[in-house]
């Protein structure tokens, strides 16, 4: 059997390319299930990116959420480290006069702080009415989209650190691949980022 989209053979079971994800020729589509009224709701939206950069965005695009990996994911991979040699640094220059060794640990400890800064920084998790955005990279830039039509599962996952500061990871599948496409690694408020896509998918 072939793909009517794409023109690439396909096993005769697959409900979807392969190749191009199209649902195909003779599958009928399953009945969505209803949504509870608490998706049901109206998803707000605005029309000028905030961090995106706006040629980024389509004419009839609007954006649903944007944000930055969680805060203090950073703060435990880096900021925190640069501040305890920062204060180490003071210590040993207070307390014991090594001014030069002092200084090489706060230099450390700041260039360390600054790294998980800018590396928290550099990560946007975006969702449109049409598309899922993560644009990341400091100098070079590197961007993944997909379009919500493509979204199969989403499947969030909340470790018990996650959980005490409201972050967590959403894993979204998408139609044509063999597993998890992308994750929103330690997005903010994940229980309400999930159920927005949700929403706009069924939408």
């Amino acid at each position: 059997m072939y793909c009517s989209k794409c023109g690439k053979e396909v096993d005769e079971s697959s409900e979807f390319c392969k190749h191009c994800g199209a649902r195909l020729a003779g599958d009928t589509p399953e009945a969505e299930p209803k949504l509870s009224a608490e998706h049901a709701e109206a998803v707000p939206t605005y029309e000028k990116p905030k961090m995106i950069p706006p040629d980024m965005i389509e004419r009839n695009e609007r954006m649903v959420f944007e944000t930055h990996p969680s805060k203090m994911e950073a703060f435990f991979k880096y900021i925190a480290g640069g501040i305890l040699l920062i204060a180490g640094g003071i210590a040993l220059m207070v307390l014991l006069g090594w001014v030069i060794f002092g200084w090489v640990l706060i230099g450390a400890g700041a260039i360390i702080g600054l790294i998980g800064f800018i590396k928290w920084r550099s990560v946007i998790y975006g969702l449109t009415t049409d598309r899922i955005i993560v644009l990341s990279g400091i100098l070079s830039k590197h961007l993944y989209e997909n379009r919500l039509d493509r979204v199969q599962d989403i499947r969030m996952d909340i470790s018990i650190r996650q959980r005490i500061f409201n972050y967590g990871d959403i894993s979204i599948t998408t139609a044509g691949t063999g597993g998890v496409e992308y994750i929103w690694r330690n997005i903010p408020e994940p229980r309400k980022r999930q159920r927005q896509l949700r929403t706009v998918v069924a939408g």
